[in-house]
C-alpha cells in the first residue's frame, strides 16, 4: 500500500490513499486517478484560501464627518476584493437599524465605490444625521455634509435648478471649507477664500456666492449653525419685498441729472479727451468695452448720415492686459449706430489728435496719454468719478452701467423707439424674427430715422429749460418754382425750407 500527501494550504493536510495491485488492469487505474489529482488539487487549494481567510477590519474612518467600519472582505469566485461598510453612532459604537451598512466591491475605504455608497447611506439616514449635527455630535462634519442631510427642497434652492455648473461650484467650494463648528467661527475669511479658488469669472463668482448664502441660512434654520455671519457680504437673493420696492428706486439717470453730465463733459472735453468719450458713451449707449474697442475706420459717413459701426469690443478682466476681440459676422451685435450733432462734437475732439499724430486708419481711436488703447477699467473709474459730482446717490443705483441703462430709458421714454429699435442699437438680441432677421437697421432711410428719433432726447440734453417741445423733421425734394406750404390750427414755425 503507498500513501500520497498533498499540501493545498498552510495547516490544511489533504491524504490521498492508493491501493495498489501488482497486475496491468491496476497500473491504468493509476495512470488514470493520477491525470486528474493535480486538477482537484487546484481547485480544493482555492476553495481552501477563499474560505479559511479571515476578514480584516479596519478603524473607522470619517466619510464627511460621520463614522464609518470598513471590513476588508474575502476575494469572490472571480477575484474581486469586497468591503463591509458600515455605519456607526458619534463615538463609534454599532448602530442598529436598516440600511447602514451595504456590501462594495471594492479593495479599500479610499476607492471612489466606497465614498458614494458611504454618502448613499447617510441620505438614506439623513433624518437621524441631523439629529447628531442639531446635538453637535459630529465635531468633525463637513458642510458638503449638509449638502446630503438638507431638505430636498433647500438643496434644490442651494443648487438652482438644472444648472449641473453651480453644482459643481458649490461642491468644489465645500469641500474647500473647515468643519462646521470652525467654519462658524472663521465663516468670512474662509468663505471668500473658497469663492476666490473656485469661481472663474464675475457672473460665477456673484452665483456662488449666493449659493453659499443659502447654504448658511438653510444650516441656521435648521439649528445645526448659530448664524449666517456673511450675510451681508454675501450676494443675497432678494425677498418679496425687496422685489416689490425695486420698482419705486431710481435705476436711470433723471433729464436733470443728463442735462448736468452733459453740461459737464462738453465743458471739459476742450482740454481733456476723457470728457469727450465720457459724451459719446451718452449719446450711443455702447458698452464701455465696445466704445474702448472702436478704431479710426468705424466712423462712417453716408451722404447725409454720420454713424460709428460696432463690429469689436475690447476686453479686460482685473489685473490682466486688454484684448481687442472681433465680433462673429453671425452675432446681431453687429451693428451701426447713427452719430447726432452732440455725438459729432465728442468724435471731433476724439479724431482731430489722432490725425495730428499721423495715425493710421485702423489705429484706436480713444488712446491714452502713451497712445495705447484706453483700458475699459480705466474708463469705467473716470465716469465713477462723474457719475458721483452729478448724482450724490450714485451707489443706490441699482446698475453699474447706469449710462447705458439711462440711454436704454430715454430711447424708449422719448425718442418713441420700439423694441427692436432699441435692441438693435443696443446690440442685444431681438425678440422677435422679423426684427432679428429681417429688418434692416443699417439702410440709410433706417439710420436716418434712428438719427432723428435721437436728436429728439439730444436735443433736451443741451436745452436751458425744462420744456419740452414737439419737432417734425421733413425732407422734401421740390421742383424749380414750386412752393411749400404747412399750416396747422396752432400756428407753425418753419426754419429752413
Amino acid at each position: 500500500m503507498g500513501k500520497v500527501a498533498l499540501l493545498p494550504q498552510k495547516d490544511v493536510v489533504v491524504e490521498l490513499f492508493v491501493y495498489q495491485k501488482v497486475n496491468s488492469k491496476t497500473n491504468k487505474r493509476m495512470a488514470y486517478w493520477s491525470f486528474f489529482i493535480p486538477f482537484f488539487e487546484s481547485i480544493y487549494t482555492k476553495r481552501v484560501r477563499i474560505v479559511g481567510r479571515k476578514c480584516k477590519n479596519s478603524p473607522n474612518v470619517k466619510v464627511h464627518g460621520v463614522p464609518f467600519r470598513v471590513t476588508e472582505m474575502g476575494m469572490t469566485t472571480k477575484g474581486q476584493a469586497r468591503c463591509y461598510i458600515s455605519m456607526r453612532q458619534p463615538d463609534g459604537s454599532i448602530l442598529h437599524g436598516e440600511g447602514v451598512s451595504k456590501l462594495v466591491t471594492a479593495k479599500s475605504m479610499k476607492a471612489e465605490a466606497v465614498i458614494k455608497a458611504a454618502e448613499n447611506i447617510i441620505w438614506k439616514n439623513r433624518g437621524q444625521v441631523l439629529e447628531w449635527l442639531r446635538a453637535g455630535r459630529l465635531q468633525k462634519a463637513t458642510p458638503t455634509l449638509l449638502l446630503l442631510v438638507l431638505p430636498e427642497e433647500s438643496v434644490t434652492s442651494i443648487y438652482g435648478k438644472n444648472d449641473e455648473r453651480r453644482r459643481e461650484l458649490v461642491r468644489c467650494a465645500a469641500k474647500l471649507l473647515p468643519p462646521l463648528p470652525e467654519l462658524q467661527e472663521k465663516m468670512e475669511a474662509v468663505t471668500f477664500r473658497a469663492v476666490e479658488k473656485v469661481a472663474v469669472n464675475r457672473g460665477e463668482d456673484d452665483a456662488l456666492k449666493r449659493a453659499l448664502n443659502r447654504l448658511y441660512d438653510e444650516a441656521v434654520a435648521q439649528g445645526i449653525l448659530q448664524e449666517n455671519n456673511v450675510k451681508k457680504l454675501l450676494v443675497t437673493v432678494r425677498s418679496e419685498g425687496e422685489k416689490a420696492d425695486k420698482n419705486i428706486n431710481q435705476r436711470a439717470l433723471s433729464l436733470e441729472e443728463m442735462r448736468m453730465l452733459t453740461a459737464l463733459c462738453i465743458e471739459g472735453m476742450q482740454t481733456d479727451i476723457r470728457y469727450a468719450s465720457v459724451l459719446l458713451h451718452l449719446t450711443t449707449g455702447v458698452k464701455t468695452g465696445e466704445l474702448c474697442g472702436l478704431n479710426i475706420d468705424n466712423l462712417m459717413r453716408y451722404k447725409d448720415a454720420v454713424y460709428i459701426e460696432i463690429g469689436a469690443k475690447s476686453v479686460q478682466n482685473r489685473g490682466k492686459v486688454a484684448e481687442w476681440k472681433p465680433y462673429e459676422r453671425e452675432s446681431g451685435k453687429l451693428r451701426r449706430i447713427p452719430c447726432t450733432p452732440l455725438a459729432q462734437a465728442a468724435l471731433s475732439v476724439l479724431l482731430k489728435p489722432r490725425l495730428e499724430a499721423g495715425a493710421k486708419v485702423d489705429a484706436p481711436l480713444i488712446v491714452d496719454e502713451n497712445r495705447r488703447r484706453w483700458d475699459v477699467l480705466k474708463l469705467r473709474a473716470f465716469e465713477k468719478e462723474l457719475l458721483q459730482k452729478v448724482v450724490p446717490e450714485y451707489a443706490k443705483i441699482s446698475r453699474t452701467d447706469v449710462i447705458r441703462t439711462s440711454f436704454e430709458h430715454y430711447c424708449r421714454a422719448v425718442c418713441g423707439m420700439s423694441d427692436g429699435q432699441t435692441q438693435k442699437i443696443l446690440g442685444c438680441k431681438a425678440a422677435q424674427t422679423y426684427e432679428e432677421w429681417y429688418a434692416d437697421y443699417s439702410a440709410r432711410i433706417a439710420l436716418m430715422t434712428l438719427d432723428a428719433q435721437l436728436r429728439r432726447y439730444h436735443n433736451l440734453l443741451t436745452e436751458k429749460e425744462d420744456r419740452w417741445k414737439v419737432a417734425m423733421h421733413l425732407h422734401l425734394r421740390v421742383k424749380r418754382g414750386a412752393s411749400v406750404k404747412i399750416q396747422t390750427e396752432h400756428g407753425v414755425k418753419i426754419k429752413k425750407i
